[in-house]
């Protein structure tokens, strides 16, 4: 066990001795996280605007524009109808002397061509509301005045109350910010660390002997490998710890669960230790283990949202993305920091990355040599 200690401690040595080092593993992750942080940051939540013009003279058009109040609609009432405006709803003048007869009654919105759709479909869900409640005053109250009961619109406040929702797995909160950024560039640059470090270091150790020399003392093939291997899971340690602080010193951080937060970063981390051990072995030129490195790691982070939300992705992408070990990491910080997911709802993403490793682990046996 000492052995497998000193060998991964030499290699996490050599690996912070590198002169670049602190540029790789702090400096240019800064920019990442600076960069993509503003870019998708969040935003601050806007209500959606709606003018009424009461044309009504009578209580009904008042207490129909009352049951339009909510805090999500910046409601304001005019005179006349604009010239220029995102959306209005006209109640017509004969609006209460229609509801005393008895008659249908017709209310007219209308919104801009480029208006939001969002907002204007918020707005449309309010006033559905407010029509299902002066309906159901009506009915509970059919042989009072109807005069009489709109002076007292308070009193039905709470007989009827009408809830939007959206479809069943619809998602509804974006990942954005530095909440996002931080584990997405924390989760490219484990791999991109371990993969080019921890590569680099097999190959050079192979072709200079020192894993035959390591084998001279009485350290085993399984205690060299286990060595190798422990070493690249503390470099992806090490990576995500200096992230992980920075982003909680300087941009207010929020891990969520700190314990599934650390839980993920682990098994991840596993994961890639064991693909760096292979590449490190089929691979004889440190220039392409740094180019195989590099461009594995950008695509797993393409497709697994570490650059932008997955959320916001197609779903033909989002299909093409469960093949990288990427998405099911960011997938589980986003269910930790975003969704308040527990361990019931990230377990089958450690399950499946641990059986990534499991894939990876295996081929790092089969093809790990000793000397050329």
């Amino acid at each position: 066990m000492k052995s497998i200690l000193h060998i991964a401690l030499n290699d996490i040595r050599l690996m912070v001795k590198d002169k670049v080092f602190f540029f790789w593993t702090l400096v240019f992750p800064l920019v990442f996280i600076v960069v993509f942080g503003n870019v998708y940051k969040e935003s601050t939540p806007v209500k959606a605007s709606l003018l009424v013009l009461n044309q009504d003279k009578g209580q009904w058009g008042s207490s129909f524009v009352k049951k339009l109040e909510s805090p999500d609609i910046a409601l304001e009432t005019v005179e006349a109808e604009p010239e220029s405006y995102s959306r209005i709803l006209i109640i017509p003048e004969d609006f209460s002397e229609n509801i005393a007869l008895g008659k249908a009654q017709e209310l007219i919105f209308r919104k801009h061509s480029k208006a939001s759709v969002n907002a204007a479909a918020h707005v449309e869900t309010r006033i559905i509301q407010a029509i299902a409640k002066t309906i159901t005053e009506l009915m509970l109250n059919s042989s009072e005045d109807v005069l009489s009961i709109s002076e007292e619109p308070n009193k039905y406040r709470d007989i009827i109350e009408i809830k939007s929702q959206y479809p069943e797995n619809t998602i509804t909160v974006i990942p954005t910010g530095f909440d996002h950024t931080i584990p997405g560039v924390t989760t490219q640059f484990i791999m991109m660390m371990v993969l080019i470090y921890g590569g680099i270091t097999v190959m050079e150790d192979r072709k200079r002997g020192v894993l035959q020399r390591i084998l001279y003392s009485s350290t085993s093939v399984a205690g060299l490998w286990g060595g190798k291997f422990l070493g690249r899971f503390m470099m992806g340690i090490v990576q995500a710890f200096i992230l992980i602080f920075t982003g909680l010193l300087f941009f207010g951080f929020n891990m969520g669960d700190p314990f599934l937060f650390i839980l993920n970063i682990v098994i991840f981390s596993v994961t890639m230790s064991s693909l760096s051990i292979f590449i490190g072995s089929v691979i004889e030129k440190e220039d392409l283990i740094i180019g195989v490195s590099v461009l594995t790691a950008n695509i797993f982070a393409a497709l697994g949202g570490c650059w932008w939300p997955i959320e916001i992705v197609s779903g033909t992408f989002r299909s093409i993305a469960v093949i990288s070990p990427a998405y099911w990491a960011m997938d589980a910080f986003h269910q930790i920091i975003f969704f308040n997911g527990g361990f019931s709802d990230i377990y089958m993403n450690f399950i499946i990355l641990l059986v990534w490793a499991m894939a990876f682990t295996w081929l790092a046996v089969r093809y790990f040599r000793i000397k050329e």
